[in-house]
């Protein structure tokens, strides 16, 4: 996770209201851009195929597939983006099922922006650790691939 860039967003929420009111804080932030929203959990995953944006805020309660299913399936994907459910219904029992379903991160909508900054910062402290982990880590052994001439070969591989 690296989040020395700008996070490339995707809105999932059936709420027009909550919709445009992230829209406006992530267009107002300089290390967020909005690639888009979707007011389904079909449209979203569609979205999320075509757009592969790094970070989906997705609502919990959404019809066809609810939230929880669309995080999971989200996150066995190879190189998933970053998940963060958002519900008007945020409780404990909810907050665990959210965690549970391989979410990154849970907010309630009441408290959306400053629950939200306090997630980013936890974020990068994390791939401020990872990094420097990677850094202390000894380098793989450099290893040189087997050069040969296929029988009929009329050109020689660089040495």
């Amino acid at each position: 996770m690296i989040l020395a860039k700008q996070l490339r967003v995707l809105i999932a929420d059936e709420s027009g209201a909550f919709l445009a009111s992230t829209v406006r804080w992530i267009e107002a932030r300089a290390d967020l851009r909005l690639v888009g929203t979707a007011r389904t959990s079909t449209d979203a995953l569609e979205a999320v195929d075509r757009l592969r944006p790094d970070l989906v805020i997705l609502e919990a309660v959404l019809h066809e597939i609810d939230g929880f299913q669309l995080a999971r399936a989200l996150k066995a994907r190879k190189n998933p983006p970053l998940v963060v459910l958002v519900t008007f219904h945020a409780n404990a029992a909810v907050r665990e099922e959210a965690l549970a379903s391989g979410a990154d991160g849970f907010l309630a909508k009441s408290d959306f922006s400053d629950s939200f900054e306090a997630l980013l910062d936890e974020w990068k402290g994390l791939a401020a650790e990872r990094a420097t982990e990677r850094a202390l880590e000894p380098p793989a052994p450099l290893t040189t691939p087997e050069r040969s001439v296929l029988p009929g070969s009329r050109t020689v591989p660089d040495p």
